[in-house]
């Protein structure tokens, strides 16, 4: 009876790490080729992020308001190209994330607001620096196309998607501390400076 109980709960066990990937994270680290280290980890989606902004330098892309200590809190502000190459840059397979990548990120923690019922509040709580997640979003601003201006530190922390709208624009996803919810958002021009995470896919078995 006993053989009976503890082989049922070994199952139980091997089951519910099947179907609830959140319990099986898992984390790594990682370093560019500046020498910073990031942590990485594999999230509920099944694939492998970075839990830290992207720092590495490559042609056009800032530190906010060009101070260096701003990059040690919340990386360096890319263009839309610079974000792709800067992923590249990393090798074994780790890119900018696509849109559908991060839809499928924050759907894990009840989604961004265009496909929530509580508008991205719980995404927005989850992913942010100190949330369940351990994903540590920041709210980094963005540098303007226009003028080069910084704008929006602490308030809200865009994040470059590689899924393009038309030739000068491409989606992301916007930490917005007012609301304290998470957007998926269109329109951003691709000379802008906004913030990156890489993410490396898993092949599925």
């Amino acid at each position: 009876m006993r053989h009976e109980i503890l082989r049922s709960l070994l199952l139980v066990t091997c089951i519910s790490l099947i179907y609830e990937p959140a319990k099986c994270q898992t984390t790594d680290k990682i370093s560019d080729s500046d020498g910073n280290t990031y942590t990485i980890k594999l999230m509920p989606d099944g694939n492998q992020w970075m839990t830290q902004d992207l720092n590495v330098r490559v042609d056009s892309s800032w530190c906010f308001a060009d101070d260096t200590a701003n990059c040690k809190i919340y990386g360096r502000l890319y263009t839309y190209y610079s974000a792709a190459e800067a992923c590249n840059t990393l090798g074994n397979g780790w890119h900018l994330p696509s849109r559908k990548d991060w839809e499928v990120l924050s759907d894990q923690y009840g989604g961004a607001s265009n496909k929530s019922k509580d508008w991205g509040r719980a995404a927005y709580k989850a992913l942010q620096t100190g949330g369940e997640s351990g994903f540590h979003a920041t709210l980094g601003g963005n540098r303007e196309l226009t003028g080069g201006k910084y704008e929006r530190l602490n308030a809200h922390g865009f994040y470059w998607t590689a899924t393009e709208i038309d030739q000068k624009t491409a989606w992301n996803f916007n930490f917005g501390a007012g609301g304290k919810a998470l957007h998926c958002q269109d329109g951003m021009g691709k000379g802008e400076g906004a913030t990156v995470r890489c993410v490396r896919t898993i092949a599925k078995n």
